[in-house]
């Protein structure tokens, strides 16, 4: 079973990889050719709109995790029938949610104007372009949603990457030619929901010809449906605190700045999110086997992958969090130029931001496998009311800068109690000896960040010295963290875990 799993995992995070390369290298030269074509106010408009939607999605209230967990029991029994009867309860709610996001999002229409300071682009419509973007969100639900759940409970999104690299690339590659040739914003975003309905067709029928025993029927018994529901009242919270985390600055610097700071941040953004996102496929692919480990191995067993895990984590992070601090500005000053740079401020938070988030990457996926989400469901709540007066005051006097450190802040008081939840409710242990290893990978990291981020200091400018300070990047932190580590069982079995075929 473990084999299974691990080799489910690898297959899943090779091809949601290369899916996410594309995803990262496409969005990248159209961010390119926005800018360049038509002006950072664009890039602005495009990340507002997402930002905004990202809000109404709030509406799926977490149904897809809290399902896609009840599946995991049914599919280690071999259940075909309350799965069924689960998937048919998910085409139900994704048809509602659908809706509801569409009608609140025409009901934000009106109120456009407020989430934008100074003057939209001449040549485009607020509100004709605010409608496209959410008749795409609203058809991601409606057109076969949730058939994707299949895929992830079986461990087999791999399958939905693959597909959905075709179609991606195809969507991206239309989408460049058409600013090249037309130059114009509205041919650029008429794609999205064409593309959103062939993505979700496509993968419905292949997961139909994967799992031709599982249809649309049935019903689930009143004791699971209150199990369900109280997961998915749980996991709004947790929606809603990761929209939020994500979606609110964006809107709070096109309210109080402008959607020119919106672009020029969303570029800095962009990067970061692109790294983040790869870390996350790990994750998104090892949930479901965690969930099936917590389900089938002892505690102790469990403890120890967790305690590996971190230690991976960690490596892993470093190695990013050092090259973004090291490669940040060099890269954007041949990317965008020095006239569409922020300062080395905005960097140093941005570099703490992604640090802070995804050093909680192991906790937060160990909760979303055991499904811990009732108990953890205040916390959410908590985050929010911070992240949101944080940034709504912090903005009025340090601008930029306010943003991005209530975020910090926000996700810094949400540490203790994501942790506390965890080790009580999974592992049934104290969380002392977790926080004294963090302490110490904080104080390495901040050894080795300092240390790479001198010695770059060296490197010539231009696409050499990027190239010189990426080989600083990838020698000195993986080099001294397998100096240090090689000898510990967490190292040996990361090790052991990476190359078992």
């Amino acid at each position: 079973m473990s084999t299974s799993r691990s080799k489910n995992a690898k297959r899943n995070i090779l091809f949601a990889v290369i899916n996410k390369l594309a995803n990262i290298l496409f969005p990248f030269a159209i961010r390119t050719v926005l800018l360049y074509i038509l002006g950072k106010e664009y890039l602005g408009l495009d990340s507002l709109f997402s930002s905004i939607l990202s809000f109404l999605s709030l509406a799926e209230l977490g149904v897809g995790s809290a399902l896609v967990f009840n599946m995991y029991k049914p599919i280690a029994e071999d259940d075909s029938a309350l799965i069924c009867a689960l998937l048919n309860l998910y085409r139900k709610l994704y048809r509602i949610i659908g809706c509801i996001i569409f009608g609140v999002g025409i009901c934000l229409v009106p109120f456009l104007d407020s989430f934008v300071k100074g003057d939209c682009p001449a040549d485009v419509n607020l509100y004709v372009l605010y409608l496209v973007f959410l008749l795409n969100s609203a058809l991601s639900y409606w057109v076969y949603g949730y058939k994707s759940s299949l895929l992830a409970a079986h461990q087999r999104s791999d399958v939905g990457s693959l597909w959905g690299l075709v179609t991606q690339t195809a969507m991206y590659a239309i989408q460049i030619a058409a600013l090249f040739v037309f130059r114009n914003y509205y041919w650029y975003i008429l794609w999205l929901p064409v593309f959103t309905v062939l993505t979700n067709v496509v993968t419905a029928k292949i997961t139909d010809r994967m799992y031709p025993e599982y249809k649309c029927v049935g019903e689930i018994n009143d004791e699971l449906k209150k199990d369900i529901k109280k997961k998915v009242i749980a996991l709004f919270g947790t929606k809603a605190n990761s929209i939020v985390l994500h979606a609110l600055d964006n809107i709070v610097i096109s309210a109080f700045i402008g959607l020119g700071m919106v672009g020029l941040y969303g570029n800095y953004y962009y990067i970061m999110s692109a790294i983040a996102g790869i870390i996350a496929i790990v994750y998104n692919s090892i949930t479901a086997g965690i969930g099936n480990s917590l389900q089938t191995e002892s505690v102790e067993k469990n403890y120890f992958d967790f305690n590996v895990l971190t230690f991976a984590n960690f490596w892993m992070v470093l190695f990013c969090t050092t090259s973004l601090l090291c490669l940040y500005q060099p890269f954007m000053k041949l990317w965008v130029h020095e006239k569409n740079m922020l300062d080395m401020w905005v960097v140093i938070l941005l570099v703490i931001y992604f640090y802070v988030y995804q050093i909680r990457k192991v906790v937060l996926t160990y909760k979303d496998a055991g499904g811990i989400w009732w108990e953890d469901r205040y916390r959410p709540y908590i985050v929010m009311i911070v992240n949101l007066v944080g940034n709504l005051v912090m903005v009025q006097f340090i601008g930029i800068y306010g943003v991005i450190l209530s975020t910090i802040i926000s996700m810094l008081v949400s540490i203790p109690i994501e942790n506390y939840t965890v080790f009580k409710y999974i592992f049934n242990k104290r969380s002392g000896d977790f926080y004294k290893k963090n302490a110490l990978y904080i104080i390495l990291g901040t050894a080795v960040c300092l240390l790479t981020y001198q010695v770059c200091g060296f490197a010539p400018d231009g696409i050499l010295g990027l190239c010189v300070r990426a080989v600083i990047c990838l020698v000195i932190p993986n080099a001294i963290i397998v100096l240090l580590f090689r000898k510990t069982k967490e190292f040996k079995h990361a090790k052991f875990l990476l190359l078992r075929r």
